[in-house]
């Protein structure tokens, strides 16, 4: 039935359920299975840190989300861009949680498995995925790290169900 799974995680407890029910979608149908990463690169200091805890990585991103905090609520004049590091620590955070979604996948007896690192708005990447990999099914999760701001400007998984042309499925 299905050819090409996505989907995508961001750390959260409902990708992790969405990223399971994946791997069993694509093993029934023989299925690829496309995980998809987008960068945190616009995250606050909450959200940073709680996909810290949840990844296990808290040391390793100590000092952006103290760098976070030190600007947060403050108008951005006259502050400093951040550290050329920073683009590469949150390239090398998704990377690993891409690493470890593959494991998974692996280890269920999944072959066939790409994952995909992308950066910029998250809907916008998702979509982009779907179209350049010719995506017949997205599994994602309902909420992600971001479920203030997205009271407020919409969901990902809302922008992504109303305008992918396939079959979607959203995870709580």
């Amino acid at each position: 039935m299905f050819k090409t799974i996505l989907c995508p995680i961001d750390g959260s407890d409902h990708s992790r359920k969405a990223l399971k029910l994946a791997i069993d979608l694509a093993g029934t149908h023989g299925a690829k299975l496309v995980i998809q990463h987008n960068m945190l690169l616009n995250a606050d200091a909450e959200e940073l840190e709680r996909f810290a805890r949840a990844e296990g990585l808290g040391g390793k991103v100590e000092p952006e989300v103290k760098r976070l905090r030190a600007v947060e609520g403050r108008l951005n004049y006259g502050f400093e861009e951040p550290p050329e590091s920073t683009p590469r620590m949150y390239a090398e955070i998704g990377q690993s949680l891409l690493d470890g979604a593959k494991e998974d996948a692996r280890e269920k007896g999944l072959k066939h498995v790409e994952t995909v690192l992308t950066d910029g708005e998250a809907a916008r990447q998702i979509l982009r995925c779907i179209e350049d990999r010719e995506v017949d099914c997205v599994i994602m999760g309902s909420r992600g790290l971001s479920d203030m701001r997205a009271l407020y400007l919409g969901s990902v998984s809302h922008k992504v169900l109303n305008r992918a042309p396939c079959t979607c499925i959203a995870v709580k």
